[in-house]
């Protein structure tokens, strides 16, 4: 085909409840990339920024068949950065990103991608997602155990199995070739966009705005409608013919957007040599612990699993809190440990005691009939069974309490009676008891909201503290209030009209019910 490269654009949003922005994109002539980083304890907006900043050098024209193993062996050198940061500064432990990149190569594509960012392509009457999220509902899905429309309100959809990092395992990368087109479009983003917006609506704002800056801008304006819970990155890259361009346009540098952009310093960190982009101007840093490293991430915490043989990331996109998996694998820990000792005591302690009186006994020639296998050393440990049952009593009443305090921190957003309302607590019961009570029943109308949103509240939208559904509610509460003044100054009508006026947004089948009892009003004053 002929010549081509990208017409792109990025842009990233810390969004509405997140404090630090740990996305980081890049979109060039040649090469597109999301990163959505995560952190045990610090560092996702690091591993991102690292990540980008590293790639962001395969942005150039002179990439040959192999463009597959350079994207692939780039990749891995800044997992191996990442790896070298976290030795540095041993602070950064845990801290991981997604990486989705797509690379021009003569007429084709390199695609890249580990973990749940994504990409899609826009062709012709097409919308087609064009990666696999490595999470663990889509693994429910693969194995028919939920339907795609079960993974979207799934309390687990935020446990990513596989991520690019210090995660005690080598990354497992998609790679493939795609076709390129003249007229393709492609949208690389973080869940932050599909999260908090339908596929619908974004592939209506692809096919409707031609300008890649104005229609990434519009999806993430979406996404902040949404509720926007999450920090939100979206890089747009149009399929053009090279040869509409000038010599100028061709070299014109990428753009950098979220933490890579914010925190160029964060960059250089595990660099060994001097091929990484230069990003903007760096920042002085002088102190490195307090300025270049972030506070402690509330975005992931790692999840064990029974085998402990591939590591899980869990990104608390709005549902996921650390001090869960935490206080759950303190726990687990320790009941584990309980029950591998009584094991052992069943299977062990007896035997050795008995075993120790037959060898006394055949050093004394006694007879065994006349010998009680318990007046040797059996009688020193019969308080072994006591220890541990009472070790376990422990750890059940420490579980007791340490459920009790979590699910006392949690909260969620829901609809009550049409109203937006606040719970503490979460949205399940155990058998007869209720783990949450309504906190506050808001006066904002739920049939104002757009349908994405009422849809999120009819599944609960969850909350780590108290503020951030404070934060929920007030992103709620503008999105009602913009809906209803635009109803208001739009579908205004004299008395005369017959016209139902136009209904809000999520309000499809509303006007037609709310007209009943005007017209028995006027027929009850008209008789």
């Amino acid at each position: 085909m002929t010549d081509f490269v990208f017409n792109s654009a990025v842009r990233s949003n810390v969004g509405l409840v997140r404090k630090n922005n740990q996305d980081s994109g890049y979109a060039g002539r040649n090469f597109l990339l999301i990163a959505d980083g995560m952190g045990g304890h610090a560092g996702g907006d690091v591993a991102s920024a690292i990540t980008v900043a590293r790639l962001a050098s395969l942005d150039h024209p002179d990439h040959n068949g192999e463009s597959l193993d350079s994207l692939r062996s780039t990749i891995l050198d800044a997992n191996d950065r990442i790896a070298r940061a976290v030795d540095d500064e041993p602070q950064l432990g845990g801290m991981g990103t997604t990486v989705t990149a797509l690379l021009r190569c003569n007429d084709r594509l390199a695609l890249a991608h580990i973990g749940d960012s994504r990409a899609y392509l826009l062709r012709d009457d097409s919308f087609t997602q064009m990666t696999t999220d490595h999470t663990f509902v889509q693994m429910l899905v693969d194995e028919g155990r939920i339907t795609p429309e079960e993974a979207e309100y799934h309390p687990q959809r935020s446990v990513v199995m596989r991520v690019l990092g210090d995660v005690g395992a080598p990354p497992e990368l998609d790679m493939s070739v795609r076709e390129a087109r003249i007229g393709d479009r492609w949208m690389l983003c973080s869940d932050g966009l599909t999260g908090f917006a339908d596929l619908d609506v974004i592939e209506e704002a692809l096919r409707s705005i031609d300008d890649p800056g104005d229609c990434a801008e519009k999806l993430v304006n979406m996404a902040l409608e949404g509720g926007g819970a999450d920090n939100i990155t979206v890089v747009i890259g149009d399929v053009i013919d090279a040869t509409d361009l000038t010599a100028e346009d061709l070299a014109a540098p990428g753009a950098f957007g979220g933490s890579v952009e914010i925190n160029p310093q964060y960059a250089q960190l595990g660099s060994t040599d001097n091929d990484t982009q230069p990003v903007n101007e760096p920042k002085a840093v002088e102190d490195l612990e307090t300025e270049a490293l972030p506070q402690v991430d509330e975005k992931t915490a790692e999840v064990s699993s029974d085998s402990a043989s591939a590591p899980e990331e869990t990104k608390e996109g709005a549902d996921t809190n650390p001090a869960e998996a935490a206080s759950a694998t303190a726990v687990g820990a320790a009941a584990s440990s309980a029950a591998s000792v009584a094991d052992a005591s069943k299977r062990g302690g007896r035997g050795k005691a008995r075993a120790t009186s037959g060898r006394k006994r055949k050093e004394l020639g006694a007879d065994t009939d006349d010998f009680d296998d318990f007046s040797d050393e059996e009688p020193r440990r019969h308080w072994i069974p006591w220890a541990i049952a009472a070790a376990v009593i422990v750890v059940l009443i420490a579980a007791g309490f340490a459920g009790k305090a979590f699910i006392q921190s949690q909260y969620y957003v829901t609809e009550e009676d049409g109203k937006v309302a606040v719970y503490q607590g979460i949205s399940q019961n155990l058998g007869p008891f209720e783990l949450s009570n309504l906190r506050e029943t808001t006066d904002i109308e739920v049939q104002y909201l757009p349908a994405y949103s009422q849809s999120r509240l009819k599944e609960t939208i969850p909350a780590s503290s108290e503020d951030e559904a404070k934060k929920i509610v007030e992103n709620l509460r503008s999105s009602a209030e913009k809906a209803r003044q635009q109803s208001v100054s739009g579908g205004a009508t004299d008395g005369n009209s017959s016209d139902p006026a136009p209904s809000a947004p999520g309000q499809q089948n509303q006007p037609q019910q709310q007209q009943q009892p005007a017209q028995q009003q006027e027929q009850g004053e008209n008789p």
